[in-house]
């Protein structure tokens, strides 16, 4: 395994010294903090629940700007659509009911896209 000694200096002047894979993975391009920022990335805020669900779960979409309406589609672990509804999204966003009933237990992946974003949450029903 190699390790490396990072610039940065630790408090008392130490340094931290990585195995080279994680130095890399957390300084490399893709290691920017990912904070959802509402203006910079409004689908940050889809929220499902309740999860894990039995009977429905509610599937709410935040406001995304210039957007009046989304998608929210359901597949299960096959990747086979099995709910999919346009939403009408208001200035505070809009909501929709996904009915559970019948539907085996396990994971389901929730998917919206809303003008040109896209946001994806898992959902388990029980």
């Amino acid at each position: 395994m190699f390790t490396i000694s990072t610039a940065a200096m630790l408090a008392g002047g130490r340094h931290l010294a990585l195995p080279l894979p994680l130095l890399v993975l957390l300084t490399g391009p893709g290691a920017r903090a990912q904070t959802p920022d509402s203006a910079a990335a409004p689908l940050a805020a889809l929220s499902v629940y309740p999860n894990p669900a039995h009977i429905r779960a509610t599937v709410q979409v935040p406001a995304v700007p210039g957007a009046t309406r989304a998608t929210v589609t359901v597949t299960n672990a096959q990747g086979t659509v099995v709910f999919e509804q346009p939403v009408s999204l208001l200035e505070t966003g809009g909501t929709t009911q996904v009915p559970l009933l019948g539907k085996a237990p396990g994971l389901y992946r929730v998917v919206v896209q809303a003008g040109g974003q896209r946001a994806a949450k898992t959902l388990r029903v029980e």
